[in-house]
């Protein structure tokens, strides 16, 4: 019989990374037919920045909202919400559960406002302190992250982000405000991180790596 036959079976801290198509990997100007790698969208990055320490499992999904219901028939299960339990459930155990969402809440047909959008991160939140822990384990650590600044003049965003500019701005005071009613931890990486000038909503490579190695100096600051 194998010895530790029961999760969790080593001292590897489990992280996953839940987010849009930035976190899947969307290659700017692409209309999501590229996807960077592994190695080259941040959650790879990530798992390399941290080393053999960590496990990250990615759950990135282009279109993907916080709790509200994309209208388009061929945009299924984009409500975060919806699918985050069964998410958090099939890679328990979980030592931090990263989200970085709020970016496709600001497309113009979602006729939201930021304080929807707040209460959408907050829902989620709810949700991860309220899964399931394993026993001997210990509740997850929860990171909420700004998404990057939507370029709303630029080509793919001028169609169908009008007015994104400013609410994705305003998140980063809000989701603060969030972080610290809800007692969770809080990254603002929009000063370094920027997306694409020429497309307006997707970080390119350089800027994937930039969020990543923003992100690990956070996590080995939680530990």
């Amino acid at each position: 019989m194998k010895e530790n036959l029961y999760e969790p079976v080593s001292k590897v801290k489990n992280i996953l990374c839940y987010g849009d198509s930035n976190t899947w990997g969307w290659v700017p100007s692409s209309m999501g037919l590229k996807r960077y790698s592994f190695d080259n969208r941040w959650p790879g990055i990530l798992q390399n920045l941290l080393g053999d320490g960590y496990k990250v499992f990615e759950e990135g999904l282009g279109a993907r909202t916080t709790m509200f219901d994309d209208p388009r028939i061929d945009f299924p299960l984009r409500n975060g919400a919806e699918t985050l339990p069964n998410i958090l459930e099939s890679n328990l155990p979980l030592n931090f559960v990263i989200i970085m969402l709020g970016t496709t809440d600001t497309k113009e047909m979602l006729n939201l406002n930021v304080e929807d959008i707040t209460n959408g991160m907050k829902k989620l939140i709810k949700i991860v302190k309220n899964m399931k822990i394993l026993k001997n384990c210990s509740p997850a650590k929860i990171l909420i992250i700004v998404p990057p600044i939507v370029l709303e003049e630029a080509d793919f965003a001028s169609k169908l982000f009008k007015g994104a500019t400013a609410k994705t701005q305003e998140l980063v005071k809000s989701y603060e405000n969030l972080a610290k009613e809800e007692n969770v931890y809080y990254l603002n990486p929009t000063n370094e991180i920027k997306v694409d000038k020429i497309e307006g909503v997707h970080m390119d490579n350089t800027n994937h790596e930039k969020l990543a190695k923003l992100i690990a100096n956070k996590l080995l600051e939680i530990k």
